[in-house]
């Protein structure tokens, strides 16, 4: 009997041990989102694996629109045209951009999507905006790599990015404002799925030609 106890004490800490690795695995899934900017809203979809990044953004009928295929260990931007069968390769010769801002950690908490959120507020200290995050940490370890290969330059990333410790966050909601409380954007995060995907996802299809700049 002690004996037989002792295998499911050892069977309960190898799966124990199974589960804590794998609840630090990067995130890999999908991601459904809105943007909206002034009176447009826009509808995209992340997909996850690895050091990849596939982005949909979706038409109003859920129609794939375009598409960006992101590579962040190769640091490398490819837009693909679903309509015409071509890609091109995205230059970044964009310096990166230096913002002063202040950052507050407010200590609130709210759960998104199931993920126990907590609210950053950013302020920028010379250009008037004000951006509130409410991010969720659950080893969304590609996030920052993404935003570093893209470079945006819109506040939303930008002040992102100023926030200590945000490796491994990611926000599900979104709101930059004019310091005068005038909403100019709102990112908002309507589902998150974590699901094996296929690599083909991440590849540039056989049919699609290369768009060469003149």
């Amino acid at each position: 009997m002690k004996q037989l106890t002792r295998k499911f004490a050892a069977l309960a800490f190898g799966l124990a041990i199974g589960l804590a690795a794998s609840a630090n695995d990067p995130f890999q899934g999908t991601i459904k989102f809105t943007k909206t900017i002034g009176p447009v809203t826009a509808n995209y979809i992340y997909y996850v694996k690895g050091d990849k990044i596939r982005v949909e953004e979706l038409g109003e009928n859920g129609e794939i629109q375009g598409i960006m295929i992101i590579d962040t260990k190769a640091n490398t931007v490819k837009a693909l045209s679903p309509e015409r069968k071509m890609f091109i390769d995205v230059p970044n010769k964009r310096p990166p951009r230096d913002t002063e801002v202040y950052v507050q950690k407010t200590g609130k908490t709210e759960v998104i999507n199931g993920y126990k959120c907590t609210e950053v507020k950013v302020t920028g200290k010379d250009d008037g905006r004000e951006v509130t995050y409410w991010v969720a940490d659950d080893d969304f370890d590609f996030m920052v790599p993404m935003l570093e290969t893209l470079n945006r330059k819109d506040k939303l990333a930008v002040y992102f990015m100023n926030v200590p410790d945000i490796h491994g966050m990611f926000p599900m909601v979104g709101v930059e404002r004019k310091t005068d409380g005038v909403e100019l954007t709102k990112l908002l995060v309507n589902e998150v799925e974590k699901t094996d995907l296929a690599n083909d996802l991440f590849t540039i299809p056989s049919n699609y030609s290369k768009f060469e700049r003149e």
